[in-house]
Parts: structure tokens; C-alpha cells; sequence
């Protein structure tokens, strides 16, 4: 194959997996499954130190996106967004929700356990790629709340050790904390819960913690938390969504290749008491559905953020909880086919995220309404 042939397959491959957002992560805590550095594997057993500093979250600077504390703040729509989304629901500012979104692992080098706020270079990473091209599938519900926090580096979730779960707490204390305070701000708003990857294993804990059987479980008009396994025995009263207007509900889902396991789940299959990861479709959003057709899907986000490639993903839920993505249908396809399609959870159905998460707003404020109407 040409040197040429080889750089235009890799840009193909770019364009369709939006796959920025670096390595795949696996869900934690797993046995290693990549090699990790042997020189830096005495700093990274022995210490945290040095800890980043909490941030201040009634400062604008210790948040991506606040629409509270800067109202002029608002998340563009990617090109070609209206000729895409046009007839369907686009929400917005003036939507009922209000959207808390944690950011996926950004950290991906060096020796620290936990990124630091005051790093402008990993600020500029956060807001280029996973604000700007993940947080804004979710602009259709209503405003968007991102914190910055002290994100645990990726290697927590092939290391697994003590530390790693250190490093993880320090993250998930952070988010927390913004969630407290996009509580106070909220003022009894619905809300929509999203996140990816590191983002999504912080928001089962949120779940857990404020919605899954108290009283705020009311205003959750859905959790979106895809790329991280999750499973039934994790949440007491909260269900998973399996119909596209439900409200109340986890949305969560893992993309791979048609016919790959990954290697931690095979492991999880041989315990003796495995159940299978949960998921909800994310073309169908329906789980009588198990597999969607191509007329299913509304379009990828590219890297560039245009959106495009309407029709071009095709998936099916597996019994054991993933979802199968066939090879994408544009030129090159079986080309383009991957094991692992983690970067793209989002940007592969961005489009029916957005109108999703839209929906269901809509219908959260509708039932609350009727419920309002027939006291």
C-alpha cells in the first residue's frame, strides 16, 4: 500500500470515529491491559503528591462552561447543524433542563496522579474537544454546566492499585462539588446528567449518591453516561431507559466492533455470578430494538465539527451489554472497521443524542405539567 493510500485511510478513519479524545480507557479497576512505563512506576505506587489545589467552583475559571456565573457563555452549533437537524427538536437556552456534563480523561501523560486547573494547555484540550464536541450533544435539553476538575490520569484504569482509587476520589470530590453548586443555581430545574469514559464512572457515583431512590431522582430527566460498564446491582431503584421518551432513566451504552469482546469483559464472563452490562441503544434509544437500521442513524460530529455522515451506523445490543457497530457505510468502510470504537461513543450518534436528550426534556416538562394540571 502507498505512502499516500495509507495517510488518506488514517484522515477517513479521523473523520468518522472523531477519535481525538486519545487512547481508549477501560473501566476500572481492570488488570492492566497496556504496558505502562517501568521508570515512572515507583513515583506513580508511591505518591500523589504533589495534589493540585481544589478548585473554587464560584470562580468562572474553575468551570468550562457556566452559563450562571458568565450568561453570555453559550456552546456553538456545529456546522451544518441546522441543514442536519432541521424538523427535529433543537432546544437550547430557553429548554426546560439544565445539564451537568463531566468530561472524559484528558490526562494521558506524565507522572501526575491528578491534572492540575491551572494547566491552560489541558484546559484548552477539555474545552476543544470533549466540551465542544461532546457536552454540545447535549445543548438541545437545556443550558450546560461543565466543571473543570482535577481528572484522574488515564493509567487509574489499567493500574487499579490503591493509588489509583486515591487519585479517582480526589476527581470524583470535585465533581461533587461543582454538582452541590450547580444545585444551588438550578432552582428546582430538571436535570440531565451526562458524561463519558472517567466522566460516566463519576456520574454513577452522583447517581448513586443524590438521584438513585431520594427525592432529586424527580427532576432527573435522564442520565447519559456511556463508555464506562455499568450494571443493575450498582442502582436500587433507578431503571435503565428503554423507551425513547422515558424520563428518569440511565442511558448508557459501550461501542465496539461487530463480533469483538473485549478482553475484560470475557474475564467478567467467567465469574460465576456475571450479570450483563447495561445498555441502551443509541440509535433506537428502544430496548425491544436490539438492532437499528442504517435509517436509524442522524449523523456523526467530525473532528472538524461539522456534522455528517447521516445513515453511515449501523448497531446491535449484544446479550452481554455492548453495542455491535457494523462497518461504517461510507467509502472505505471495511477499511475504516475497528475493534474498539470508545472514542466515538458520542460522536458517532451525535445527532441522536442531541435530539434525544431534547425529547425528553420536553416530555419531562409535559408529565410535569399533566401531573400539575390534575392536582
Amino acid at each position: 500500500m502507498s505512502a499516500f493510500m495509507k495517510t488518506f485511510i488514517v484522515a477517513l478513519i479521523t473523520l468518522i470515529s472523531g477519535a481525538p479524545f486519545g487512547i481508549a480507557q477501560r473501566p476500572f479497576p481492570e488488570v492492566p491491559e497496556s504496558e505502562t512505563n517501568p521508570e515512572s512506576m515507583d513515583l506513580w505506587r508511591t505518591t500523589l503528591e504533589p495534589v493540585p489545589q481544589a478548585p473554587d467552583y464560584d470562580n468562572p475559571k474553575a468551570w468550562a462552561l457556566n452559563p450562571q456565573l458568565n450568561p453570555s457563555q453559550r456552546l456553538k452549533e456545529p456546522k451544518g447543524f441546522s441543514r442536519r437537524v432541521r424538523g427535529m427538536i433543537t432546544g437550547g437556552q430557553d429548554m426546560p433542563a439544565e445539564v451537568f456534563f463531566i468530561h472524559p480523561t484528558m490526562l494521558l501523560e506524565g507522572p501526575a496522579w491528578n491534572a492540575d486547573l491551572d494547566d491552560e494547555k489541558m484546559n484548552e484540550s477539555v474545552d476543544v474537544w470533549p466540551i465542544r464536541h461532546q457536552a454540545s450533544a447535549f445543548a438541545g435539553a437545556g443550558r450546560v454546566f461543565a466543571p473543570r476538575y482535577r481528572q484522574a490520569h488515564v493509567r487509574i484504569f489499567s493500574l487499579g492499585d490503591s493509588l489509583s482509587w486515591a487519585a479517582a476520589e480526589i476527581a470524583y470530590q470535585d465533581v461533587k462539588a461543582a454538582f452541590l453548586k450547580f444545585l444551588e443555581w438550578s432552582d428546582g430545574r430538571p436535570i440531565v446528567l451526562a458524561g463519558h469514559s472517567q466522566g460516566s464512572f463519576h456520574g454513577r457515583r452522583l447517581l448513586q449518591e443524590f438521584f438513585d431512590g431520594r427525592a432529586l431522582s424527580e427532576r432527573l430527566v435522564a442520565a447519559y453516561l456511556p463508555g464506562m460498564d455499568m450494571y443493575a446491582h450498582e442502582f436500587d431503584d433507578l431503571p435503565l431507559c428503554r423507551e425513547p421518551t422515558q424520563t428518569g432513566c440511565l442511558c448508557t451504552w459501550m461501542t465496539y466492533g461487530n463480533g469483538h469482546l473485549p478482553p475484560w469483559l470475557l474475564r467478567k464472563m467467567t465469574e460465576p455470578d456475571f450479570t450483563p452490562v447495561l445498555i441502551t441503544h443509541p440509535a433506537t434509544w428502544n430496548a425491544s430494538e436490539l438492532s437499528s437500521d442504517y435509517a436509524d442513524h442522524l449523523g456523526v460530529l467530525r473532528p472538524s465539527f461539522r456534522l455528517s455522515k447521516a445513515h453511515a451506523m449501523k448497531a446491535q445490543t449484544t446479550p452481554e451489554g455492548v453495542l455491535w457497530v457494523d462497518p461504517p457505510k461510507v467509502f472505505g468502510g471495511k477499511v475504516l472497521q475497528r475493534d474498539n470504537w470508545h472514542s466515538g461513543d458520542i460522536n458517532l450518534f451525535w445527532v441522536n443524542v442531541h435530539q434525544n436528550a431534547a425529547t425528553r426534556a420536553m416530555e419531562w416538562a409535559s408529565n410535569r405539567k399533566k401531573a400539575s394540571t390534575n392536582k
